[in-house]
């Protein structure tokens, strides 16, 4: 189960268009934000929400850190996850 829904992700991921921002960082924007749009929805506030957000994305790059085969630790990743969930929040303040 796991193993398809990564599979399906990494199809969505490839089609990412080229806008001068590499597509994992594109990637990360999009997951950080949707996990705030989850976590709003189901009625966590909306700051806790963002820093969930981010938490997620250092237990990410802590998880790649140790996994060097398989990822790449890097500074930017997390950065692309909390922007997303910065983004996020701002929509939904604007809603």
């Amino acid at each position: 189960m796991i193993e398809s829904i990564l599979k399906f992700l990494n199809a969505y991921v490839e089609k990412l268009p080229q806008i001068g921002i590499p597509k994992d960082k594109q990637a990360h924007f999009i997951v950080g934000a949707v996990l705030f749009f989850l976590l709003a929805a189901c009625g966590a506030p909306t700051l806790f929400a963002v820093g969930i957000v981010s938490l997620i994305g250092v237990a990410k790059e802590i998880y790649d850190h140790f996994h060097p085969d398989l990822h790449t630790c890097d500074f930017f990743d997390w950065l692309a996850t909390t922007l997303g969930g910065l983004f996020a929040l701002a929509v939904w303040s604007a809603l």
